[in-house]
């Protein structure tokens, strides 16, 4: 029978309707990511070793003692977006705070405001780069070498800790499509990052609902034995149940969420509270945990849907400090979004998704 789902946290409500699985195309997505791995499609692709003139100069990479910057030599590079979404050089930059801070704190007296601020733009502040993860001309990160998906997740703390310094910057999302179903332009392994000079919406309601409950669970005292993350608390619930672990290791989780909104959808989270990726990460043992979640749905969807499309998304503690009460408050998770089936009118007019493949399913094919 199908069931409803809420996320306590988000709102967001997903219906588990296992019986749509058997419908014909479920996966019948187009097969327009193919990987071109030819030398002739090599020498046009602007993120290949030797095509560093094709790109912006770049921002970062980790280089060969001996190399020059926008050369060859390096193993993972950083460069601005050629066709950046936000950009830095606005007029009004040095007002951010007056422009932007509206977006944190929106509410339905916007609407009434004697200037109609809904109605009236500002410039799309922010910074966008590309991470090229990688030198060699592959798609996704099951073709990475075990030092290939370290180096990426360095480079992704690299990146946070630099833009942490600039202090203009509320939010940084960093994220990986793969595949054109996952909305990648470019079949070049990369990431993207783009800062922002607010906190968005849903990331601010995520934070505020976990000070909420840590507040309530200081407050009760109740229960020794739980944590004032909401986060902690899940995973220790779900470590304990077992119907949704994909794979534990010493520091980390793979796991199937309670809610998910898409067959194959999974998070990993660190066991121990942390709330922002720059710290403490053990990060070879996180990144080889990464690589071998995306072989094991890759396996998973082998004769359904090929090749494989989907998106990482790093979630991290913002860095919006005018409120002390959210520092810590956040538990930094990855997660894996598969691009198995596309949305129609009902999830596109409601907001909820329809999941044919159940969370427990997914995790009992892929253990």
């Amino acid at each position: 029978m199908p069931e409803y789902r809420q996320d306590p946290l988000t709102g967001r409500i997903v219906i588990v309707a296992e019986e749509r699985a058997s419908r014909p195309h479920q996966f019948d997505i187009e097969n327009s990511c193919v990987h071109d791995h030819s030398a002739t499609y090599q020498q046009i692709c602007p993120f290949c070793n030797g095509n560093e003139f094709m790109t912006p100069n770049e921002i970062a990479a980790f280089r060969v003692a001996d190399s020059s910057a926008d050369d060859s030599g390096w193993s993972v590079r950083v460069v601005p977006n050629k066709f950046p979404a936000v950009v830095q050089n606005v007029p009004d930059s040095a007002l951010w705070s007056e422009n932007y801070s509206w977006f944190s704190n929106y509410s339905l007296k916007f609407y009434h405001s004697e200037n109609e601020r809904f109605r009236k733009p500002v410039s799309g502040l922010g910074h966008h780069e590309v991470i090229i993860d990688t030198p060699r001309h592959i798609l996704s990160i099951s073709e990475m070498t075990d030092t290939e998906v370290t180096d990426m997740f360095r480079m992704y703390q690299e990146r946070l800790k630099s833009l942490r310094k600039e202090e203009c910057w509320k939010y940084i999302q960093i994220f990986k499509n793969v595949g054109a179903a996952a909305g990648a332009s470019i079949p070049h392994s990369h990431s993207q990052l783009m800062a922002m000079p607010f906190v968005p919406q849903m990331i601010l309601s995520i934070w505020e609902k976990a000070l909420e409950y840590s507040y309530n669970k200081k407050k009760q005292k109740t229960n020794r034995n739980l944590s004032d993350c909401v986060w902690c608390n899940r995973i220790k619930s779900e470590i304990l149940e077992q119907k949704r672990i994909v794979e534990e290791t010493l520091n980390f989780v793979a796991l199937c969420p309670f809610v998910s909104r898409f067959s194959g959808e999974i998070e990993i989270y660190p066991k121990s509270h942390e709330s922002d990726f720059q710290d403490n990460v053990p990060i070879s043992e996180f990144s080889l945990l990464v690589r071998r979640t995306i072989i094991r749905l890759e396996k998973a969807v082998l004769g359904i849907k090929k090749p494989f499309a989907y998106n990482l998304v790093l979630n991290t503690e913002p860095f919006d400090s005018s409120c002390p009460s959210l520092k810590n408050i956040f538990h930094w998770h990855l997660s894996i979004l598969p691009s198995l089936a596309r949305a129609a009118g009902f999830e596109w007019g409601t907001g909820l998704h329809i999941n044919p493949i159940s969370p427990e399913t997914t995790a009992a094919k892929l253990v």
